[in-house]
């Protein structure tokens, strides 16, 4: 099908990028532990308070805005923020100690690798025009995880043929049948991933579509208006929502509308999905709950919509389904690159074809 070719020929770049970013991403918490050593702290016998950690961070920056704050559940590692730099939105990391509140990582994407990675994965580097991008690249791997089982499919009686490896043939018939065979072999994965990462992209057009036939219903936005009044602690808001929900442990807290309202993230027990939150948000000027979002106990529309990413990630199955991801992505990265190879060798025998039948009427 020719359609699958140009497809996968014009997507080649952009399909290794996206197959070779995803596979770091895949364990990133792991590799950062590795290739950043003083993420991993000795454990004292008390955790400073947040808001002096938060307190520390804004002090080293005060020219960008805390958005968010990442606790590990592991109790060697440091608490990492991130910040947006006021000027230019740039993306800033700082990790904490949190029993001794000294910074001990500090620095923009070039320092923290597998952010920059991840940053390419979702947007390429270049904002919301990036996401755009990697959605249509999203819907040419779906149209050619489609199509491609239709042009390999051998028919149901030579099932077997059609994933034999011709590996005593010359270099394009061979590269050309274990091309067919891994592809058809990882077609569902690719699918997979194709599906889920094109909604990840278009997440809220696609939840106002689902919301037309089931319930939907989106992350709270409150906004808090500027008082001119000192923001309550945020150990305080943290108290009140482990008061409301015993037992969880405290993994981020978000900020928004100017650091007015504090979202602050539980793990959720009330829900199979590996990665879902209790989400409480507080108005930050008065200690008030202005919303909440509890994975487990939300609208059917809304938990598919949140099992999106576990999926794309390959969260849900633990250490074996992230291991099939990683094995997927690297697959992808060889389909595309050994299409790409075998639609210029065929476009290169065309134009040899054409050029000697051409030098063949001449004479």
């Amino acid at each position: 099908m020719k359609v699958h070719r140009w497809i996968g020929g014009i997507l080649a770049i952009l399909l290794v990028v996206q197959a070779l970013s995803g596979t770091v991403l895949v364990f990133r918490d792991e590799i950062e532990r590795i290739i950043h050593p003083a993420l991993i702290v000795q454990p004292g016998p008390v955790r400073q308070p947040v808001q002096a950690l938060l307190d520390t961070v804004r002090a080293r920056h005060p020219e960008a805005v805390v958005q968010r704050a990442e606790f590990a559940r592991a109790d060697d590692q440091t608490v990492l923020f991130k910040l947006k730099r006021k000027a230019d939105d740039a993306l800033l990391l700082v990790a904490v100690d949190p029993y001794r509140n000294v910074i001990v990582r500090d620095g923009g994407l070039g320092s923290w690798p597998t952010e920059w990675i991840f940053a390419v994965h979702e947007h390429l580097l270049i904002g919301p025009v990036g996401e755009t991008v990697v959605g249509i690249e999203g819907l040419g791997l779906l149209f050619m995880a489609i199509t491609g089982p239709i042009v390999w499919w051998p028919g149901r009686r030579r099932l077997r043929q059609g994933f034999k490896v011709r590996l005593d043939a010359k270099p394009d018939p061979k590269w050309r049948s274990l091309h067919r065979a891994v592809g058809a072999g990882a077609a569902v994965f690719l699918l997979l991933s194709a599906v889920t990462g094109v909604l990840m992209v278009w997440k809220e057009p696609f939840r106002d579509a689902l919301g037309t036939v089931t319930r939907a219903d989106g992350k709270p936005a409150p906004k808090v208006p500027d008082h001119k009044v000192p923001l309550v602690a945020v150990d305080r808001l943290i108290s009140q929502a482990h008061a409301a929900y015993p037992g969880p442990l405290l993994r981020q807290l978000r900020f928004s509308s100017g650091g007015r309202v504090v979202a602050v993230y539980l793990d959720s027990d009330r829900t199979m999905r590996a990665d879902g939150t209790i989400q409480l948000y507080y108005n930050a000027e008065s200690g008030t709950a202005v919303g909440r979002y509890v994975s487990g106990e939300m609208p059917a529309g809304s938990e598919f919509i949140d099992w999106i990413y576990t999926v794309h990630t390959g969260l849900w199955g633990g250490v074996l389904t992230r291991t099939l991801l990683v094995l997927t992505g690297f697959v992808l990265a060889g389909l595309a690159g050994s299409g790409a190879w075998l639609w210029y060798v065929r476009a290169r025998r065309v134009r040899e074809n054409r050029a000697a039948r051409a030098a063949a009427a001449v004479q």
